[in-house]
């Protein structure tokens, strides 16, 4: 549920902020008629994410044996690339992409009006909305679908209330602590994402593995996959009470790997580049 409600919040608040910010403009610019192209490209994309997500989850039920470990894994990965990329953009582009926005607007406003503005709109929500589709559909592969459910609307709602609240309240909302501590959690779920991805290979006989098991609690009740506590370490950290060293180090490198270069602090030169080709 955990991993469901990250993802959600983050990837949605991520969209709401982009409509809020475009929506801020209109009301700026005073173009309120704009409103109608914006609510246009907005229903086009999340029924669109939701074709592609459907089709995504429908795929993987209707594949068994070999072909649908393959193709799990592989979403998986995808879904952690995407990942990766994502939070990793944002942390370099968060303090210009609001300029970068407006630009898009006034481009959008000479060129065509509504339809312009519904493009604009339709283009950048079904981004997000195609790698919340590959991010849910990871997440389900290690938690249970009423807690996916569960915690993918409380992490819609919180996105859709923190959305408002910026268009209501402009910089109230510390938006680069927003994107540090989300996408600290999720890089450390995608870890577990990388993680499980490599034990369905090995599961079905892929690859082999190394160093099996390189420890094993399950005889320990809160730590097994059956308790709480497992279940949720697992929607979480990928927590495997039996995991083999492939599995571990790709976690583990995964972790380290993607933590360190978004940790790292962003260099004067590096911040200026940002600001210049936004």
């Amino acid at each position: 549920m955990i991993g469901a409600f990250l993802v959600m919040l983050r990837e949605g608040f991520e969209a709401t902020l982009l409509v809020a910010i475009v929506l801020a403009y209109l009301v700026k610019i005073d173009h309120r008629k704009g409103f109608r192209g914006v609510w246009y490209g907005l229903g086009a994309a999340v029924l669109v994410s939701l074709a592609v997500a459907g089709a995504l989850f429908a795929t993987a039920s209707g594949l068994g044996g070999t072909a649908g470990a393959l193709f799990k894994a592989g979403t998986m990965w995808i879904a952690v690339g995407f990942l990766t990329y994502m939070v990793l953009w944002m942390k370099r582009q968060s303090r210009t992409v609001a300029q970068g926005l407006r630009h898009g607007v006034d481009d959008a406003v000479e060129k065509g009006g509504m339809f312009a503005l519904a493009t604009l709109v339709f283009v950048m929500v079904l981004r997000e909305g195609i790698e919340t589709g590959l991010f849910m559909f990871g997440v389900s592969q290690t938690s249970t679908p009423l807690g996916v459910i569960v915690g993918g609307v409380a992490g819609l709602a919180g996105a859709v209330g923190l959305g408002y609240a910026v268009y209501v309240g402009g910089k109230k909302i510390d938006l680069g602590v927003f994107f540090k501590v989300t996408g600290v959690l999720l890089i450390i779920v995608a870890a577990g994402l990388m993680a499980r991805g490599v034990a369905i290979i090995e599961l079905e006989g892929l690859i082999p593995a190394f160093f099996y098991p390189l420890w094993d609690v399950t005889h320990v009740g809160f730590l097994s996959s059956e308790s709480v506590l497992g279940q949720f370490l697992t929607a979480f950290l990928g927590w495997d009470a039996k995991p083999d060293l492939l599995e571990f180090v790709a976690w583990a490198g995964y972790l380290l790997g993607v933590g360190y270069f978004f940790l790292r602090p962003v260099s004067a030169t590096s911040a200026r580049t940002a600001g210049a080709h936004s």
